[in-house]
């Protein structure tokens, strides 16, 4: 590879690999005099483990990083902290973010590699902008991949090295979770390996379409789900039910019929408000659902089934309960209102977008 070539694109080549380790190491007298060293590994698109020290003035401690997405987890003690991540577990952007908008000089051979030479952008080196400082890149030739970048004053008080290797070969990086909400499920009945690895694949399906901060674990007969956010008893009840909605034509239940009395389905819990089901108009990934939220509080679920507008109402029922009634609108769709809250609907939509699990789980709830 000529050194034009290798030195246009060689970060954009480091970005393409599945993962590389690196090593990253300054030290400053500006402000104050400060050393850190890390060593860490990136596992490609967003993953980084960071392991090392930081020394300002006489005082020394170790830090212990890791990320992944927009979270980063810092170890204090036995425990994991999370918070939004920032630049400090981002090697590429802190790498590139040295020579950004610099021009590459190419400065010869050195020890088999290719030398680039550049005025560095490094502001946590020299924060007054007082020293000058000058940057090296050094580029392997065959594969046009970075391998060091250093910059450093004339003098060295203030010196940055960034070295990376084990391209492609540096393994997975782990990522620390701290749930905030766990959640105990076991079938509510005895499962056969394959329904419950059928009723594992719904849950995921689930799962990924509501989006939720989450980890699904098996762990013996049961599963375990780690939330990173709160969510209520109802909806988890939700998720792990078997989760046969459908929606069906009905009529209210007349007063003193006794067969009415038998069949009727109460809507919402109302005892006011009964339904007699007469015709399933449409049940699991056949209904369309859409969630209409004018505020958080007070969502409904929109459906698209064939309807009467002239017969009885439309009910919407999951598991065998009768969580609401609507009459068709004007453009044919159903508006299923007084479900719940936003999250509430969300939930009730991802059950009926995709099958049913051939049983539901008790839940336990652990803060």
């Amino acid at each position: 590879m000529t050194p034009e070539q290798a030195g246009a694109d060689a970060w954009a080549r480091l970005a393409r690999l599945s993962s590389f380790g690196f090593t990253l190491s300054f030290h400053t007298d500006m402000p104050f005099p400060i050393e850190v060293r890390f060593t860490g590994t990136c596992e490609l698109p967003d993953r980084e483990v960071w392991s090392g020290y930081m020394r300002r003035r006489t005082d020394v401690s170790r830090v212990e990083l890791r990320a992944e997405g927009p979270d980063q987890y810092e170890k204090e003690g036995s425990i994991w902290r999370r918070t939004m991540r920032g630049i400090e577990t981002r090697v590429l952007e802190q790498g590139e973010g040295a020579f950004r908008g610099k021009s590459l000089v190419f400065a010869g051979t050195e020890n088999g590699r290719y030398q680039f030479t550049f005025n560095p952008d490094l502001p946590i080196l020299d924060p007054t902008r007082m020293k000058k400082l000058k940057g090296v890149m050094e580029v392997d030739p065959h594969s046009g991949l970075p391998v060091r970048l250093y910059c450093a004053d004339s003098a060295r008080t203030a010196e940055w090295e960034l070295r990376l290797g084990r391209f492609n070969r540096a393994g997975s990086v782990v990522v620390p979770y701290q749930p905030a909400t766990t959640v105990e499920a076991r079938p509510a009945r005895a499962l056969s390996r394959a329904e419950f690895g059928g009723a594992v694949g719904i849950l995921n399906e689930r799962l990924a379409k509501l989006g939720w901060d989450c980890r699904l674990r098996r762990t013996g007969p049961a599963l375990t789900l780690l939330l990173g956010q709160p969510k209520s008893h109802r909806q988890v009840e939700w998720l792990f039910s078997r989760g046969d909605v459908g929606v069906w034509q009905g009529r209210w239940a007349g007063i003193g019929d006794p067969q009415d009395s038998v069949r009727a389905l109460e809507v919402g819990g109302d005892a006011a408000r009964r339904v007699v089901l007469v015709q399933l108009l449409g049940g699991n990934r056949q209904l369309g659902e859409t969630v209409r939220a004018e505020t958080p509080l007070a969502a409904r679920l929109e459906v698209s089934v064939a309807v009467s507008d002239t017969a009885g109402p439309a009910v919407l029922v999951v598991d065998g309960r009768a969580l609401s009634a609507a009459m068709p609108g004007l453009n044919g769709k159903l508006l299923f209102s007084d479900i719940g809250s936003e999250d509430d609907v969300r939930v009730i939509a991802a059950l009926a977008a995709f099958g049913t699990m051939p049983a539901g789980f008790n839940v336990t709830i652990k803060p």
